[in-house]
């Protein structure tokens, strides 16, 4: 039997990059919320910043919320 022990959140233990965060956290909401506006992306966006801690601009996260949604222009 292994006597291995988990000592720290698994998530603490692969270390990623801000923008690899950023990218996990676009695609997850992308998938919960692409069909709600531009706004509630916002406020969900802002919200869940908070929680893992990260800070984005007032642009960026309208980006973000535009190119979740849909209504970002194309390249």
């Amino acid at each position: 039997m292994s006597e291995e022990t988990q000592d720290e959140p698994v998530l603490d233990q692969h270390e990623t990059t801000e923008a690899e965060r950023r990218e996990g956290l676009v695609a997850q909401m992308r998938a919960d919320l692409s069909a709600e506006s531009p706004a509630v992306i916002e406020q969900a966006l802002r919200h869940r910043l908070a929680d893992i801690g990260m800070t984005l601009d007032d642009a960026e996260i309208a980006r973000l919320a535009a190119e979740i949604c849909g209504t970002a222009p194309a390249d």
